[in-house]
């Protein structure tokens, strides 16, 4: 070896010497001051920081025997999921491995590992005797999109994140919070200060917005439609026309059939606030991915329908006058928004399940929600949902009402508790509520002694005593309303509807009660009937309530075809022409099975006026035959059914403006609404379904 050589080794060894040496000196973790640096409390963390150059060192630590991974993340907000997207650095404490991982979404799947981590440089892990901890180090500015510029001048957004289920899994806890990171090795230097975020991680979406701009769209054609334009074929023209017969799809094809122009447009509105929901949606959540981007969508448009939901059901006059319609169409949009609502909240559950604990009280995600809450919600929801099935609410109709008044109770309370943004798009569809609740509540103190009559099997006549209240309803009700009707002394929580029928003097109302179901609600009141001495109970009454879709006054003829206790609103409505006739003149055809049904309500009935026209049918009869009221009376009647080909006919003389009221059993509703249909004559149906 010459002396050249042996002098270029010792400087190229002297020249290593030296750069590892700038290179220990320059690493923050390396520092012989990082380990004297304070730790602060960052949520359950004991987080330790030191800026030296242009790299930082962080440590953070736990103390914890059940957790399986935590993390700390450096984010660009207080949210998890930020455009560009960030990292974490998460401690698997059960493979005791430290790794970055991209923030994309916020299920399991959407947090993927860095493919490239050369940026971070995990310089020490531990969990041993129940201390979870780890370190690492990392430039203050990289040329990664995943890392986070620091400032060490100002606070940093540091998020916290810890595990009870093996990794990869949800968070069981999580914060966010404000550091500034340590930036001296001096022993003096003051404790680095943690501060709250910003705000909240939670995202603002518009759904209340567009709710309440499709509301107030929906109101003003209302209006415009009921005082201003007033065309007829908005309320009375039907999207399809009727079957004549029900079938075995008759649940598909009768909505079609029932729903009025005006309200087409309606749900055309519905339809336009729900997609506008979908897009607004898809705009605020850019990068998130299609299971994420279903579920917010889903929880959305079930929020759009449960703030739409409460407003059919909120009983008065209110909606009646601005949109001049019947109760019984306001109630179905009430059926239809529900089933949306159902259909929407199940694709929400489903796909939340699959990376979510639905019973966690953990707040979760960009909308800050609780898991627990909304499933509890949805239990409620869904079950009043099945209490609503035909079957179950016409034969248990006091068990499906009061398990809706109180299943929509804890709906509602756990649904608000579910996240803030239901609380402020719920505001106005409860407050309407409780308001028109406040507003009916004095009727259901209306108390009166009301006379029964029990004229034929199975059917009680119940009157209203003649007082200035009931004059009031006779004179300001509508045709063909209904009331609400509690007797304590068969049940103190049980309240039914009935048509009100008009009394023949114009100054008190009337039910006429027919028992359907052994042991029901009438079968109770009429065997109460029969025993009373002096034939009479009290009563309470809630109303009264509804409207026809017709305008009856601005007929020539009104057509009315009944069935059995179907027969009511008719009586009601002869009824009040009966003082001063002003009104067109009514043809009546009613069918019964008995004859004996005819007097079911004759003391308020009979002898009919005079500008009535009434034919009477008994399908059980084997000839023709008549029966006489107490009255001395004879009602005549004919064997069969009513052939409604010759009862509503153009040929008839009925006039040039003629209108058809059918009540009764739904096939005989279906088959008079098909011949009205023909006929091109306007058509109401008086139908419960509440």
């Amino acid at each position: 070896m010459t002396w050249s050589s042996l002098l270029v080794g010792l400087l190229a060894a002297s020249a290593g010497v030296h750069n590892a040496a700038a290179q220990n000196s320059s690493s923050a973790c390396a520092d012989s001051s990082f380990a004297s640096q304070p730790s602060v409390t960052v949520g359950p963390f004991g987080v330790r920081s030191l800026v030296v150059g242009s790299s930082v060192c962080i440590q953070a630590s736990v103390q914890s025997t059940s957790l399986k991974w935590i993390a700390l993340s450096i984010s660009r907000s207080s949210s998890m999921i930020n455009v560009p997207n960030n990292n974490a650095i998460v401690f698997d404490t059960v493979n005791n491995v430290v790794q970055p991982y991209v923030l994309s979404d916020y299920s399991t799947s959407g947090v993927t590992k860095q493919t490239d981590a050369s940026t971070i440089s995990v310089k020490a892990m531990s969990s041993a005797n129940g201390l979870l901890s780890f370190t690492f180090e990392r430039a203050l500015s990289t040329s990664s999109t995943y890392d986070v510029t620091i400032d060490p001048t100002t606070s940093t957004n540091l998020l916290w994140a810890t595990g009870s289920s093996s990794w990869p899994s949800v968070h069981s806890d999580r914060g966010a919070v404000k550091l500034q990171f340590a930036t001296s090795s001096s022993s003096g230097a003051p404790v680095p200060q943690v501060a709250a975020a910003d705000n909240d991680s939670r995202v603002e979406t518009h759904t209340a917005v567009i709710g309440a701009i499709a509301f107030a769209i929906i109101i003003a054609l209302g209006l415009v439609a009921s005082y201003l334009i007033r065309w007829r074929f908005i309320h009375l023209s039907t999207l399809c026309a009727p079957s004549r017969r029900l079938h075995a799809f008759s649940w598909l094809t009768k909505p079609f059939s029932d729903i009025k122009i005006g309200e087409v447009i309606v749900v055309l509105v519905y339809i336009g606030a729900m997609v506008a929901v979908g897009a607004s949606i898809n705009d605020r959540f850019p990068s998130a991915s299609s299971n994420r981007l279903t579920s917010l969508i889903s929880g959305h448009l079930a929020l759009l329908s449960l703030m739409f939901l409460l407003l059919p059901v909120a009983k008065g006059e209110h909606w009646e006058l601005i949109f001049g319609s019947s109760h019984e169409r306001i109630v179905k949009l009430h059926r239809w928004l529900a089933r949306i609502f159902v259909i929407a909240a199940i694709v929400h559950l489903v796909v939340n399940a699959k990376n979510v604990d639905v019973t966690s009280s953990t707040k979760y995600g960009s909308q800050q929600v609780v898991p627990l809450y909304g499933f509890i919600a949805f239990v409620a929801f869904v079950s009043m949902s099945l209490a609503a099935i035909d079957p179950i609410r016409r034969k248990f109709f006091e068990v499906f009402y009061y398990y809706h008044r109180v299943a929509s109770i804890v709906g509602l309370v756990f649904v608000f508790l579910h996240s803030v943004c239901i609380q402020y798009a719920m505001i106005f569809p409860v407050a309407i509520y409780g308001l028109a609740w406040l507003v009916r509540f004095p009727t259901f103190l209306d108390r009166f002694e009301a006379t029964t009559e029990v004229l034929c099997s199975k059917t009680v006549l119940v009157t209203l005593p003649s007082t200035p209240r009931t004059a009031k309803w006779v004179q300001n009700s509508n045709p063909c309303v209904f009331f609400w009707v509690n007797i304590p002394s068969v049940s103190r929580y049980e309240w039914h509807p009935f048509s009100g029928i008009v009394t023949p003097d114009g100054k008190s109302i009337a039910f006429c009660m027919k028992a359907l179901t052994p042991g029901g609600f009438v079968d109770k009141v009429v065997r109460q009937a029969n025993q009373q001495t002096k034939g009479s109970l009290t009563i309470y009454v809630d109303g009264p309530y509804g409207k026809p879709t017709l305008d009856v006054y601005a007929y020539d003829s009104l057509v009315l075809l009944a069935g059995g206790i179907g027969v009511t609103p008719m009586v009601s409505m002869f009824n009040r022409f009966r003082q001063s006739h002003s009104g067109p003149s009514l043809h009546l055809y009613w069918v019964v099975r008995t004859p004996e049904e005819l007097l079911a309500a004759e003391t308020i009935m009979f002898p009919l006026p005079e500008f009535v026209k009434a034919t009477f049918y008994v399908s059980e009869a084997t000839e023709d035959g008549r029966v006489q009221a107490s009255s001395g009376e004879y009602v005549p009647y004919i064997r069969g059914r009513p052939n409604l080909d010759e009862c509503v006919s153009t040929t008839r003389c009925y006039g040039e403006n003629v209108a058809v009221l059918a009540c009764g059993p739904p096939a005989f509703v279906q088959e008079a609404q098909w011949h009205a249909h023909s006929c091109r004559f306007d058509f109401h149906k008086e139908v419960f379904l509440l």
